[in-house]
């Protein structure tokens, strides 16, 4: 366990607090533990919510790797920590309080729901230092577009909060001092659906992504029809 992220549970509800201020930048240790809770998670927790402390939300990684292999493994500890955001059967719920940067817009982005702060910022300053950002080209066009994956990874152009919400990076953009109620509001309506449907939800999305709507749908019939049978037993007396 690493002191930088605080782990702690309520219920079904489980909150990481990212705890590495001013910049909350992630360490291999960090993504290790993250990973971890997302594809192990507490027995009987539902939803994720991921949060920092500090004036920063996450201004990325730790540039500490020095030789082609600690580069090497840090690189795949965070394309599996992305992973695990998306395929978790935790529901996760990023708050966004601060500026995001590099990997830690990422974390914010691949969270199935992400609340900012509208002071927040998001931006891509890879490319000032020489460097292409593959992992966040990985998801970043999906999220965005191709042209604008391309305009804001070049430039290192910031987005507002205000902006990434239109532009769907994030769900809503809040006043500052409205962000914990909003989160919790968001964190209650998830809890109140029936358990397994949050997490079927992230599993089609993932199975029918880059399918044609007859692929995808050919697929959904057999999800669908299995899904209601189970339901429909469920309910019957015995």
């Amino acid at each position: 366990m690493t002191t930088d992220l605080n782990v702690t549970r309520q219920g079904p509800l489980v909150t990481v607090e990212i705890a590495r201020p001013p910049g909350n930048l992630f360490t291999l240790a960090m993504c290790g533990e993250l990973t971890g809770v997302l594809r192990e998670p507490p027995a009987q927790t539902r939803v994720l919510l991921l949060r920092a402390a500090g004036e920063s939300f996450c201004l990325g990684r730790e540039r500490s790797a020095v030789t082609a292999a600690d580069v090497y493994t840090m690189a795949e500890a965070l394309a599996g920590l992305n992973a695990a955001l998306v395929t978790s059967e935790l529901t996760v719920v990023a708050q966004v309080s601060g500026d995001a940067a590099g990997f830690g817009v990422g974390l914010a982005a691949l969270a199935d729901v992400a609340i900012a702060a509208e002071t927040a910022r998001f931006h891509f300053p890879e490319a000032e230092a020489g460097l292409a950002p593959a992992l966040v080209l990985t998801w970043l066009p999906v999220a965005l577009g191709r042209r604008q994956a391309f305009w804001l990874t070049a430039t290192g152009e910031p987005l507002s909060a205000g902006e990434a919400e239109r532009a769907g990076l994030i769900n809503q953009a809040v006043p500052a001092d409205q962000l914990e109620a909003a989160v919790t509001g968001v964190t209650d309506r998830l809890l109140r659906q029936p358990p397994s449907v949050c997490g079927q939800i992230k599993q089609d999305l993932a199975a029918f992504r880059g399918l044609s709507v007859t692929e995808a749908s050919a697929r959904a019939v057999d999800r669908l029809a299995l899904r209601s049978l189970v339901l429909h037993d469920a309910h019957q007396p015995t």
